[in-house]
């Protein structure tokens, strides 16, 4: 990037909105933490799309020690990967070039000034996991693999189109979609619409996430695309 943008500013990258001030990428309804190592990462590649950064060039820009091993890097591009749903053997991402290092192939583009704007001001729930989160809006919230759902999660143990959480005055109400691998709230697979609970523990394929109502008075005035969502899951609830 030239002139008054850089990559620090923040920059799409295809679908995903890279937030480094804020040390995520946010993608529709979801958005993900990155770890300081593998954000500073992606930026190098950032810095010069499309072309071959090598490793020497990422341990001179990320380390500053300068005495990292190759495993290291390996693991950082790895874990990149896993952020953005890439893989190593059909990258869209970020492709190896074999004994010289790595480049960034999807498409990069500046943020423009629309891209401030928070689309989630009125979000009525969160849900919470390890190192990502999802607002949840007004109307039916679909949760999959597939890339044609709002909340969108890279796993083969979840369905193309696995869970629904419809909200609205009323709460929230989560319901199977005929998954393979089933939705559980707290330890209960559920096979009705079911309601949500402040706090609820939801498993859906191998992913756990907690339940977040904007109702309660402890996440009011916090769920903006530009600060920080609550922690994830810290306690372990079920359902009596």
């Amino acid at each position: 990037m030239t002139g008054e943008n850089t990559i620090e500013q923040g920059f799409w990258l295809e679908e995903w909105l890279i937030q480094p001030w804020l040390g995520r990428m946010v993608r529709r309804q979801v958005g993900v933490h990155l770890r300081p190592r593998v954000l500073d990462v992606l930026l190098v590649l950032a810095d010069r799309p499309g072309e071959v950064v090598s490793d020497r060039e990422l341990v001179d820009r990320v380390w500053s020690s300068g005495f990292v091993s190759e495993n290291t890097i390996t693991h950082c591009v790895k874990e990149l990967r896993e952020d953005l749903g890439d893989t190593a053997s059909s990258p869209r991402f970020v492709e190896t070039i074999p004994r010289r290092g790595y480049r960034l192939i999807g498409h990069v583009r500046p943020i423009q000034s629309i891209d401030a704007v928070d689309p989630f001001g009125e979000a009525r729930g969160l849900l919470v996991a390890d190192r990502w989160w999802a607002f949840l809006v007004d109307g039916g919230n679909v949760i999959g693999r597939g890339d044609d759902v709002p909340i969108c999660v890279d796993s083969e143990w979840i369905s193309r189109h696995h869970a629904r959480i419809t909200v609205g005055d009323g709460g929230a109400v989560i319901e199977d979609l005929g998954s393979k691998n089933g939705t559980y709230v707290g330890d209960q697979r559920i096979d009705t619409p079911t309601p949500l609970a402040d706090g609820d523990l939801v498993k859906i394929g191998d992913v756990q996430f907690e339940f977040r109502s904007r109702q309660s008075d402890q996440h009011e005035a916090t769920w903006t695309l530009d600060s920080e969502p609550p922690p994830g899951p810290s306690r372990r609830r079920k359902r009596s």
